[in-house]
C-alpha cells in the first residue's frame, strides 16, 4: 500500500497565526522566552501563569512553553491534562537545571521537547521553523510523514515531485550543519545528479556521498545518501532521502556489506588470475615452451599491478574517512611537475599524449597531493572511456574579493579528454559516472582537492578542474611542523645537522606580489634534494629547511640567492627593488637531545 492510500490525517491546531503561549512561574524566564520567539518571528507570544491554565483556550496556540524548575514548578500534571483534552500542538519544556529523570517522566507525560537553560538559538529557530511548516499549507501526506519521522535520530529528508525540500527532521539539519530548507535543497542539487533520481525511480533506491564542509569549523564530515522513490508506478513523486553520517554510525549493514562484496571481487579477481598463473607454471608437468611462459609471467604481472592499484585505493578511501590527508606545503612549479607526470603516464600507456598550455607558474602546495590528485584523476578518464585519451592540460589565475575586500587568488588547473564526436554523446557523463558508478574515486578526487587547499569542479564538458591558493595563509602544520618532521626524518637517515632559516622581503611598506614571484624563482633555482622552502610566519617572508649544510654554507647560499634576486630586479627594469635578510632560526645536530627545533615541535 502506497502512501496516499495510508489514508492518514495529521491533528493539528486550527490557527490563522503562528502563535506561542508561555507559562511561566518567574519573571526571568518570561522574558527570556518571550524575547527569543520573537526573534524567531513567531507571530504571537502570550504569556500566562502556569497556576491559571485552567480557563486558556489551549487551541489558540500552535505551541506551549512551560517552565520546570526544582522549587515546584512542575508542568507535568498539565501535560498529561493537556494531551488528554486532544491538544496536538507542540509543547516544550524549559529545565533550569539539567535533571534526566524529571526530562524522562516529562516526555511520557506529553513534552515533544525538554530544552536545558541556556538554549541555544538554534533550538529555537529549528521550532519555529516546525511550527512554521505545520501552517505553511503543505499537503496532509507530508504534515504526516514529517509527525512520524521528526524524533527519529537519524537524518531524514523528503523532497516533493521538484526535488524541493518540504520536510527535514532536526537531525538532518544538524548533521548538514544548515538551518534553512533552501540550503539543504543546494547541497542535495550539488551532490545527486540526474542519474541517482533515475536510478531510484527504477530500483527503488540509490546510493551516493557528498563531502560537507562544516560551516564555521575547518573540517569536512564525510556523508551517504541513500535516495527512496516513494511510490510505485515508477513516476516522479516523493523522494525520501536518509543521511548516514560515517562519523557518527558505525552500524551500517547494508552499505557495509556491499562495499565489503566490492572489495572481495576486486581483491579476489587478480589474486585468481596471479594463482592460476603461477600453478601452471610451476605444477605443469611437461616442459612450457618459452612463448606461454611469457605469457603466463605477463598474466602475473599485470595482476599483481592491478592488486596493488587496488590496495592503494582500499587505503584512500580509509584515510578520507579517518581524516588523515595531512600535507606538506613546499614550493612547485606546476609546469614542471605536470609535464614529468604526464610523461610518466604516457609511458604507462594510461594516455595517448599530451598538450600542455601553461606557463611555469609555482605555488606553495602539498607536492605529493598534487601527484595523487592528477593521478586519481586520469585513473578516473581511464574507467570512463573506453580508451586511453589524449589529455589537454591548461591552467588560468582567477582572482575574487572577499566581504572585506581583500583579494584572493587561485591557479586553476583543467584536465579535458580529446575523444571522438560520438562518443562525447553516447555516453553518461563524466560528474554522473563518478557520482553512481565510482562514487568513492569522486570522495577521493574531492578529498584530496580540500587536502590541498583547493577547489574540485568538473563540468557538464567533462573538465576535470582544480582550484589551488596562489597566496595560501599561513598554517603551522602544513607549513611548519610537516616538513619539519620529514626533513628530521631525512637528516637522522643521513646522520646530517638541519637548520631552520627565516628568510624574508624587506625595504618596502607592501611587497608587490612581483617581487615574491621573482624571489621564489631564484629560490627554487638553488633547490636541490636537501632543501625544502615554505610560505612564512610573517608576510613576504618563507621559511627554508636546509640539510648537510653548516651555517657557512648556508650564509654563502643565500647571498647567491640574493645576487640572483637583485640582478633580476634590474633585467626586470624595477628602478625601487627590496632588500632581503634571513636569520638562521634554529639547528639541530645529529645526536644531541633537546636541541631548538625539537622544542620547537613540542609547543
Amino acid at each position: 500500500m502506497s502512501l496516499q492510500q495510508a489514508g492518514v490525517k495529521p491533528v493539528k491546531v486550527q490557527v490563522e497565526q503562528v502563535s506561542a503561549a508561555v507559562f511561566a512561574g518567574g519573571r526571568l524566564f518570561e522574558d527570556l522566552i518571550k524575547n527569543q520567539l520573537q526573534r524567531c518571528l513567531i507571530d504571537r507570544v502570550s504569556i500566562f501563569d502556569l497556576s491559571k491554565v485552567g480557563d486558556i483556550d489551549l487551541s489558540l496556540f500552535a505551541v506551549l512553553f512551560l517552565e520546570y524548575s526544582n522549587d515546584g514548578t512542575d508542568p507535568g500534571p498539565f501535560l498529561s491534562t493537556s494531551r488528554k483534552n486532544g491538544y496536538r500542538g507542540t509543547i516544550v519544556v524549559v529545565m533550569q537545571e539539567k535533571d534526566s529523570m524529571a526530562a524522562t517522566e516529562l516526555v511520557r507525560a506529553g513534552a515533544d521537547r525538554v530544552l536545558i537553560l541556556p538554549v541555544d538559538d538554534v533550538e529555537f529557530d529549528l521550532i519555529a521553523e516546525k511550527i512554521r511548516g505545520v501552517h505553511s499549507g503543505t499537503s496532509a501526506i507530508y504534515d504526516t510523514l514529517g509527525s512520524f519521522f521528526q524524533p527519529v535520530e537519524q537524518g531524514v529528508i523528503f523532497l516533493n515531485q521538484s526535488r524541493e525540500v518540504v520536510f527535514a527532521n532536526d537531525s538532518a539539519r544538524v548533521t548538514l550543519a544548515v538551518r534553512e530548507e533552501n540550503e539543504i535543497t543546494d547541497i542535495i542539487d550539488a551532490h545527486c545528479t540526474d542519474t541517482i533520481f533515475e536510478k531510484s525511480r527504477l530500483n527503488g533506491s540509490a546510493i551516493t556521498y557528498a563531502d560537507i564542509a562544516v560551516k564555521g569549523q575547518e573540517s569536512h564530515r564525510l556523508l551517504g545518501l541513500e535516495i527512496w522513490s516513494m511510490n510505485e508506478d515508477g513516476s516522479d513523486g516523493i523522494y525520501l532521502v536518509l543521511i548516514h553520517d560515517f562519523s557518527r554510525w558505525k552500524k551500517l549493514d547494508e552499505l557495509r556489506s556491499k562495499f565489503a562484496t566490492t572489495l572481495s571481487h576486486r581483491m579476489r579477481t587478480p589474486l585468481t588470475s596471479i594463482r592460476t598463473a603461477v600453478r601452471l607454471l610451476g605444477d605443469s608437468d611437461e616442459t612450457i615452451d618459452p612463448e606461454q611462459r611469457e605469457k603466463f609471467i605477463d598474466i602475473g604481472w599485470r595482476n599483481v599491478e592491478k592488486l596493488i592499484a587496488n590496495l592503494d585505493e582500499l587505503q584512500k578511501v580509509f584515510m578520507i574517512e579517518s581524516e588523515e590527508l595531512s600535507v606538506c606545503r613546499t614550493i612547485v612549479r606546476v609546469k614542471t611537475e605536470v609535464e614529468h607526470l604526464f610523461e610518466e603516464f604516457v609511458e604507462e600507456e594510461k594516455i595517448k599524449g599530451f598538450k600542455l598550455s601553461m606557463p611555469d607558474i609555482m605555488v606553495f602546495t602539498g607536492n605529493g597531493r598534487l601527484k595523487e590528485f592528477l593521478v586519481s584523476a586520469i585513473d578516473a578518464y581511464n574507467l570512463w572511456l573506453p580508451e586511453n585519451p589524449f589529455i589537454e592540460c591548461s591552467t588560468s589565475v582567477k582572482g575574487e574579493s572577499d566581504c572585506f575586500g581583500v583579494s584572493h587568488r587561485s591557479l586553476v588547473v583543467y584536465l579535458r579528454p580529446r575523444t571522438s564526436t560520438w562518443f562525447k554523446t553516447s555516453r553518461e557523463s563524466l560528474k554522473d559516472f563518478l557520482a553512481f558508478h565510482e562514487a568513492h574515486r569522486g570522495l577521493v578526487l574531492g578529498r584530496l582537492a580540500a587536502a590541498l587547499d583547493g577547489e574540485l569542479q568538473i563540468s557538464p564538458g567533462n573538465t576535470i578542474s582544480l582550484a589551488i591558493p596562489l597566496d595560501p595563509a599561513f598554517d603551522k602544520e602544513k607549513d611548519l611542523v610537516h616538513p619539519l618532521h620529514m626533513m628530521i626524518e631525512r637528516a637522522d637517515i643521513m646522520g646530517a645537522e638541519l637548520s631552520l632559516v627565516d628568510l624574508s622581503i624587506t625595504g618596502m611598506e607592501e611587497i608587490p606580489a612581483r617581487f615574491r614571484t621573482i624571489l621564489e624563482k631564484c629560490l627554487f633555482h638553488h633547490l636541490d634534494g636537501d632543501m625544502v622552502v615554505s610560505t612564512g610566519e610573517k608576510d613576504s617572508s618563507y621559511s627554508l629547511f636546509v640539510n648537510s649544510r653548516s651555517a657557512e654554507e648556508i650564509e654563502c647560499l643565500l647571498s647567491e640567492v640574493k645576487a640572483d634576486f637583485l640582478q633580476t630586479c634590474r633585467d626586470s627594469g624595477e628602478e625601487v627593488y627590496p632588500s632581503l635578510r634571513w636569520d638562521i632560526r634554529y639547528s639541530r645536530i645529529q645526536g644531541i637531545e633537546g636541541s631548538p627545533i625539537d622544542r620547537l615541535l613540542s609547543v
